[in-house]
Protein backbone atom coordinates (compact mmCIF):
# COMPACT_ATOMS: atom_id res chain seq x y z
CA UNK A 1 0.00 0.00 0.00
CA UNK A 2 1.46 3.35 -1.04
CA UNK A 3 -0.05 6.66 0.01
CA UNK A 4 0.75 10.17 -1.13
CA UNK A 5 0.52 12.72 1.66
CA UNK A 6 1.10 16.23 0.33
CA UNK A 7 3.84 15.06 -2.01
CA UNK A 8 5.39 12.69 0.54
CA UNK A 9 5.16 9.16 -0.77
CA UNK A 10 4.74 6.66 2.02
CA UNK A 11 5.24 3.08 0.89
CA UNK A 12 4.53 0.04 2.95
CA UNK A 13 4.87 -2.47 0.15
CA UNK A 14 7.62 -5.01 0.44
CA UNK A 15 8.69 -7.19 -2.42
CA UNK A 16 7.78 -10.83 -2.05
CA UNK A 17 9.86 -11.84 -5.05
CA UNK A 18 11.05 -15.37 -4.69
CA UNK A 19 8.76 -16.11 -1.75
CA UNK A 20 6.99 -19.38 -2.11
CA UNK A 21 4.26 -20.67 0.16
CA UNK A 22 3.96 -24.42 0.36
CA UNK A 23 2.79 -27.13 2.73
CA UNK A 24 6.06 -27.10 4.63
CA UNK A 25 6.08 -23.37 5.43
CA UNK A 26 2.45 -22.19 5.31
CA UNK A 27 1.95 -22.39 9.09
CA UNK A 28 5.29 -20.77 9.87
CA UNK A 29 4.73 -17.88 7.45
CA UNK A 30 1.24 -17.34 8.86
CA UNK A 31 2.65 -17.28 12.40
CA UNK A 32 5.30 -14.74 11.37
CA UNK A 33 2.71 -12.44 9.78
CA UNK A 34 0.47 -12.59 12.85
CA UNK A 35 3.38 -12.02 15.22
CA UNK A 36 4.43 -8.96 13.24
CA UNK A 37 0.86 -7.62 13.19
CA UNK A 38 0.65 -8.09 16.97
CA UNK A 39 4.02 -6.40 17.48
CA UNK A 40 3.04 -3.43 15.33
CA UNK A 41 -0.34 -3.15 17.07
CA UNK A 42 1.48 -2.95 20.40
CA UNK A 43 3.69 -0.16 19.06
CA UNK A 44 0.81 2.05 17.94
CA UNK A 45 -1.59 1.01 20.69
CA UNK A 46 -4.87 2.87 20.78
CA UNK A 47 -3.55 6.22 19.65
CA UNK A 48 -6.45 8.63 19.77
CA UNK A 49 -6.27 12.37 19.66
CA UNK A 50 -2.52 12.60 19.17
CA UNK A 51 -1.69 16.23 18.63
CA UNK A 52 1.50 18.15 17.90
CA UNK A 53 2.15 21.12 20.13
CA UNK A 54 3.34 24.53 19.14
CA UNK A 55 7.08 24.69 18.57
CA UNK A 56 7.31 28.29 19.74
CA UNK A 57 5.48 31.54 20.16
CA UNK A 58 5.91 32.67 16.56
CA UNK A 59 2.94 33.03 14.19
CA UNK A 60 3.96 29.99 12.10
CA UNK A 61 4.05 27.51 15.00
CA UNK A 62 0.26 27.18 15.19
CA UNK A 63 -0.06 26.33 11.49
CA UNK A 64 2.92 23.98 11.70
CA UNK A 65 1.40 22.16 14.68
CA UNK A 66 -1.85 21.64 12.77
CA UNK A 67 0.02 20.37 9.70
CA UNK A 68 2.13 17.97 11.79
CA UNK A 69 -0.99 16.68 13.55
CA UNK A 70 -2.79 16.11 10.25
CA UNK A 71 0.15 14.24 8.76
CA UNK A 72 0.55 12.15 11.91
CA UNK A 73 -3.11 11.10 11.73
CA UNK A 74 -2.73 10.15 8.07
CA UNK A 75 0.39 8.10 8.78
CA UNK A 76 -1.33 6.32 11.67
CA UNK A 77 -4.16 5.34 9.31
CA UNK A 78 -1.66 4.06 6.73
CA UNK A 79 0.05 2.10 9.49
CA UNK A 80 -3.24 0.57 10.65
CA UNK A 81 -3.99 -0.40 7.05
CA UNK A 82 -0.64 -2.17 6.87
CA UNK A 83 -1.41 -4.13 10.04
CA UNK A 84 -4.82 -5.00 8.61
CA UNK A 85 -3.15 -6.24 5.41
CA UNK A 86 -0.83 -8.48 7.45
CA UNK A 87 -3.83 -9.99 9.22
CA UNK A 88 -5.71 -10.44 5.93
CA UNK A 89 -2.73 -12.24 4.38
CA UNK A 90 -2.41 -14.43 7.47
CA UNK A 91 -6.10 -15.34 7.17
CA UNK A 92 -5.48 -16.30 3.57
CA UNK A 93 -2.64 -18.55 4.68
CA UNK A 94 -4.95 -20.11 7.25
CA UNK A 95 -7.25 -21.13 4.41
CA UNK A 96 -4.27 -22.38 2.42
CA UNK A 97 -3.25 -24.55 5.37
CA UNK A 98 -6.70 -26.14 5.29
CA UNK A 99 -6.20 -26.79 1.59
CA UNK A 100 -2.86 -28.44 2.34
CA UNK A 101 -4.69 -30.82 4.67
CA UNK A 102 -3.66 -29.52 8.08
CA UNK A 103 -6.05 -30.44 10.87
CA UNK A 104 -8.11 -27.70 12.52
CA UNK A 105 -6.19 -28.22 15.78
CA UNK A 106 -2.85 -27.63 14.03
CA UNK A 107 -4.17 -24.50 12.35
CA UNK A 108 -5.73 -23.17 15.56
CA UNK A 109 -2.45 -23.69 17.42
CA UNK A 110 -0.77 -21.22 15.06
CA UNK A 111 -3.47 -18.80 13.98
CA UNK A 112 -5.44 -18.37 17.18
CA UNK A 113 -2.46 -17.77 19.48
CA UNK A 114 -2.37 -14.06 18.72
CA UNK A 115 -6.06 -13.49 19.33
Amino acid sequence: MDVDIDGLRVGLNASAAGMSINRENVLKVGAVLLAEADRLDAVIGDVVGVKAGRCGGDPVSGDAAEAFTERAHLLIEVYRGYVSDLRRHAASLKESARGYGYADEEIRAVFEVSR
